[in-house]
This record gives structure tokens, C-alpha cells and sequence, in this order.
């Protein structure tokens, strides 16, 4: 059953409301909706809670009340979808905010619960909300690893180590390693975090060009681009070109007539097999994708970034950082064989073998 709240000073409005999930759940033949009215602002504040799996709200409520007041509550406290049904759309919503909103007379009560269910089914608030996986995880990992330990973390705190900040990082570690063997393979989004957090310049952000709309990756070790004082500890930082997608498939299959070999061949590139300079970086929702060219490396002073360059479009999940600062560390490191004269060096060798062999 789908738990939701209407904040609703209208008592026309919300009759209107219940009379829609009753009507859904005459036609399933079960609950499937449940509705919860708060006709005032004070019981809409009251009721707000993380175990809802959506919360409708007015703008207009009584008084001098504004829906906006307990928008902003739910965004500063609470995990929990919602969704605005108003008269008078005048949000404070910040541009991009997953908020919908829903102008009476034009939006049904169904579309509603609809799309909150659908968010719902997502499984996102499972994960991160009040009561989700991640809060029962770091239960697990409070009272297993972490206070058990309390002594090491009181030792550390006395040594002058920031240790909430150790021990955020040591936490979040913990999760990767209880999840790993749970969990079915990447989705190609999970490679990327989008919007970055913050703004820094970090190893694995991927910056455009503002000249030309060049893609590049910042491949700089992240010691390099740690921040003492205000500024970046390096005096250049090292960027890798983004070469097209489309371009560098086009050349992977020029001659190839069959389909199926033209897969193979491009499956080939995916797996990062085809040549030892190409890294391949998907294209998704998040970001457009493309083939890292170890070959096209450049350095630039942080300044001279800032001002080639917007700021960081997005960044490659730090494991996967890890892989392509290996593959970009193996082709520089590599070393050829010295050239000989084979063939002779193969006959000296033969003709002093013994008459036996």
C-alpha cells in the first residue's frame, strides 16, 4: 500500500483528492492508496514524516502560511518524494529541482499519485531514506566495526587526527565492501557523478573547452590538486582529450560490411582492448560519452584552466578513476624490445646448436 499526505487547506480540494483514491482503489479491488489530509499548515508540518511514500502540497495555505515553508522543511530534513498541486505556482523551487509541480485544473489527482508511485517503485527512498538500506547498513556498521573501536578513535582525536572526517571515509568504505557482493552489474551512469560535488578541480572531472566544446579529462594525481591556503598544491595540471564517440566507431568499423563483425569489432573498443591509447567512457543520460586519447595530453596552469574551461560538467566514480589512471600510467610506462637483426641472431643460434638437437 502507497502511503501519501495531501497538505490541503481546501476542503473542497481534498474531498476531491480522496474521492479520486477511493475511486483507484474500488477499481484494483484492494488499498492499494492510502490519504492522509492535513487541512492547516501546523497539521501539514506535523505530519510530515519519512515514512510516507509521497507528500502533496498547496501553496496557498491558511493564514498567511505558504506551502513553501514546508518545501523547504522537507528538503532541509526529510527523504521523502514530493509533489505540488496549487492554484498559485509561485515556488521557490531552485531551477533543476526534481519538484514537480502541478497547476490545479490542468494536472488529475491520478497523474499524481501516479508519478509518486512511480518514484517510489524506483527504490531511491528505500535506499536513502529515514528508515532505507544505507540507515540499517551503518546500523550494522556502528555496532559491528566502528564503535567497537571507540578507543582507537579517542587515541586518534588525542593525537590532533580530524578524526570525523577519518572516520567518514573509513565508513564509507565499510558500505562498499558489505554491498560488493550484493549488488547485479553497473549500469553505464553509475560511472559518472553528476552534478559534481563542488566545485574543485578534482582527478577524474571532465571540463569542456569554452573555445570549441572540447571534452577533457583531468588525469592529474589527486595529491596534485589538493587545495593548501586556497590554492592548488600542483603548478600544471594534466588533461586528456575526449575524442567523439561517433568518430572514433567510424573509424573502428571503415571497411567492415558485416554487422556483426562491426559489434565485435566496436565490443572490442568498449573493453578497452582495442588500442592501448583509448579508454572508452559511455554515453548515458549523464553525459554524452567518448574515447579518452592518451595520446592528446596537455598540461595548464590551474589559472589558465579556469579560464580555458567551464567549470567541471561532471566526474568519473572514483573507482573507475582508478582503472583509467592505470591504463593511462601502463601506456607511458611501457617499453619496447630493442631492435636486433632477428632472423640472423635466430640462424647464429641454430648453427651452434648440437648435432643431436
Amino acid at each position: 500500500m502507497y502511503k501519501f499526505l495531501l497538505i490541503e487547506d481546501s476542503a473542497e480540494d481534498s474531498g476531491s483528492f480522496q474521492d479520486t483514491v477511493n475511486r483507484l482503489n474500488i477499481e484494483a479491488g484492494e488499498v492499494v492508496y492510502h490519504l492522509d489530509v492535513a487541512e492547516t499548515y501546523a497539521a501539514g508540518m506535523q505530519k510530515v514524516s519519512e515514512n510516507l511514500n509521497g507528500i502533496i502540497v498547496d501553496i496557498k495555505l491558511d493564514g498567511d502560511h505558504s506551502g513553501n515553508e514546508i518545501i523547504r522543511e522537507i528538503v532541509e530534513k526529510f527523504r521523502v518524494p514530493v509533489a505540488i498541486f496549487t492554484g498559485t505556482p509561485d515556488t521557490e523551487l531552485d531551477d533543476g529541482s526534481p519538484i514537480q509541480v502541478y497547476k490545479k485544473g490542468e494536472a488529475s489527482h491520478e497523474e499524481i499519485l501516479q508519478e509518486l508511485r512511480a518514484v517510489s517503485d524506483t527504490g531511491l527512498f528505500n535506499v536513502l531514506g529515514g528508515t532505507g538500506i544505507i540507515e540499517n547498513i551503518m546500523t550494522q556498521i556502528f555496532w559491528k566495526n566502528l564503535y567497537p573501536q571507540i578507543s582507537l578513535w579517542k587515541e586518534k582525536k588525542a593525537q590532533g587526527i580530524e578524526t570525523e572526517k577519518v572516520l567518514l571515509r573509513y565508513a564509507v568504505s565499510h558500505i562498499q565492501e558489505l554491498i560488493d557482493d550484493e549488488i547485479p552489474a553497473y549500469i553505464t551512469e553509475e560511472m559518472y557523478i553528476s552534478p559534481p560535488i563542488g566545485n574543485d578541480i578534482k582527478t577524474g572531472s571532465i571540463v569542456q573547452a569554452k573555445s570549441d566544446g572540447t571534452y577533457c579529462i583531468v588525469l592529474s594525481p589527486p595529491c596534485d590538486l589538493a587545495m593548501h591556503d586556497g590554492k592548488m598544491k600542483t603548478d600544471r595540471v594534466l588533461i586528456c582529450e575526449i575524442d567523439s564517440q561517433d568518430e572514433v566507431n567510424a573509424r573502428i568499423v571503415d571497411g567492415i560490411a558485416s554487422t556483426t563483425k562491426q559489434a565485435k569489432k566496436i565490443a572490442t573498443a568498449l573493453n578497452n582492448n582495442y588500442t592501448d591509447y583509448y579508454h572508452w567512457l559511455p554515453q548515458n543520460t549523464l553525459f554524452s560519452g567518448g574515447y579518452i586519447n592518451f595520446r592528446k595530453v596537455i598540461t595548464y596552469s590551474p589559472n589558465e584552466l579556469c579560464i580555458r574551461f567551464k567549470h567541471p560538467l561532471i566526474k568519473v566514480q572514483e573507482s573507475f578513476v582508478k582503472s583509467i589512471l592505470g591504463r593511462f600510467s601502463a601506456y607511458y610506462a611501457r617499453q619496447g624490445q630493442p631492435d636486433f637483426n632477428f632472423d640472423k641472431e635466430a640462424t647464429n643460434i641454430v648453427n651452434k646448436l648440437p648435432a643431436t638437437v
